[in-house]
């Protein structure tokens, strides 16, 4: 099949299609990854063409209209899927503007999705809230409320993008989440990190992390005495809110810690026993006893696959969400504080490095990992799902 995979660019959205595109390619089908500029060389290594995915923003940053720039993105990719005449897609969860230039042109498209299954549920509260659902009365009904006021807010997202799918022709959806495919959901998590529901989509499927390495420098494991503590900083945003208190925190328990790359900036002079590395993240979690970090799901499934539990300081998007299944997994701490303490970092770490029982749990979800083949699942479903394109090609 001609197959196009599409997202937009940065290393938790963009590595995993990656891993797709791969995976596809070595199966023997013809792949275009969708993307920014940044991943041209990486789609090169997945033995994908590239194409650059245009860039769109006219709502005014005071005033944005998401949806808006998404339908205007759509148009500007009309040309370029005329070229390719793709049998089928798959499209970034929150890459709206590929969504809907698919429905436009009539090209079927799976969904991928790089954190938990985020639609609405009656048994759970909205997703990104981070809680348990309420047992006792009282906190049933703030479920209650939380769930109406967030369907709210899902109906008028929704009249956003209908006004969006309008322009371009298509009728309008009744759906609750813009731009999910209706055939076709690939939640790319670990299993331990789902809530079960009673209902969950039949089209969504839980496949497993789609991790993919790009080319870093070799770890040199610093001279010390263990333990070992990963900093992981955001790729994204909030960064330099992580950073601060887990220096500071890592420092009042006098242990190493090595701060990977990501959108913090770190300070030029650091103590002795902690250390930097462009090295990835792959490279430096077999040497680490505990990581802290924001939660982003790429750092969060990478460090849970290799059996390491986590200090979590949750910002926005789906961070607090992760951070809410880790901890209910029981593979580390989740820290609410909206402004960290260096104090909470250093009390949640000293008991996720002294108490087994967050390694244990982290190593039982390594070894679900283990028999997990995300990219690989996610092209056996696409093939089942979209396969008669190819027939058609063929006939």
């Amino acid at each position: 099949m001609k197959i196009v995979c599409a997202t937009l660019p940065g290393p938790g959205h963009g590595h995993p299609m990656l891993a797709v595109a791969r995976e596809l390619a070595r199966r023997g089908h013809e792949v275009t990854f969708v993307s920014g500029a940044g991943h041209a060389g990486d789609a090169l290594g997945a033995c994908a063409r590239f194409e650059l995915l245009p860039s769109v923003q006219g709502s005014p940053l005071h005033a944005l209209r998401p949806y808006d720039d998404a339908s205007a993105q759509a148009e500007t990719l009309r040309p370029l899927l005329e070229r390719l005449e793709p049998d089928a897609a798959i499209v970034d969860v929150i890459t709206v503007g590929a969504a809907l230039a698919m429905d436009a042109a009539a090209i079927p498209f799976a969904t991928l999705v790089v954190h938990p299954l985020h639609t609405p549920s009656r048994t759970l509260p909205p997703f990104g809230y981070g809680r348990s659902p309420g047992r006792l009365p009282p906190l049933r009904f703030r479920d209650a409320w939380m769930r109406a006021n967030n369907r709210k807010d899902l109906e008028r997202a929704r009249d956003d993008l209908n006004r969006g799918r309008s322009r371009l022709g298509l009728s309008p959806s009744t759906g609750l989440y813009g731009g999910l495919s209706e055939r076709l959901v690939l939640v790319a998590t670990l299993p331990s990190l789902e809530i079960d529901r009673p209902d969950w989509p039949p089209y969504a499927h839980v496949v497993g992390p789609c991790l993919f390495d790009v080319p870093g420098a070799r770890f040199a494991v610093p001279d010390g005495k263990p333990p070992l503590v990963m900093i992981a900083p955001s790729t994204a945003y909030d960064g330099d809110r992580l950073l601060g208190p887990a220096l500071e925190a890592v420092r009042r328990l006098r242990v190493g810690a090595v701060v990977t790359a990501g959108a913090a900036e770190v300070p030029a002079e650091l103590p002795p026993d902690i250390t930097t590395t462009d090295a990835r993240h792959a490279e430096v979690l077999p040497h680490v006893a505990a990581v802290v970090c924001n939660g982003g799901h790429g750092t969060v499934v990478r460090a849970l696959s290799a059996g390491v539990p986590l200090v979590v300081v949750p910002g926005h998007g789906d961070q607090q969400e992760n951070a809410f299944r880790v901890a209910r997994a029981g593979a580390g701490i989740q820290i609410r504080r909206r402004s960290p303490t260096p104090e909470a970092v250093a009390r949640a770490l000293r008991k996720v490095l002294g108490e087994p029982s967050f390694a244990a749990a982290a190593g039982r979800i390594a070894r679900e990992a283990a028999g997990l083949r995300g990219p690989e699942r996610v092209s056996v479903l696409v093939e089942e799902e979209f396969g008669a394109g190819e027939k058609r090609r063929a006939g």
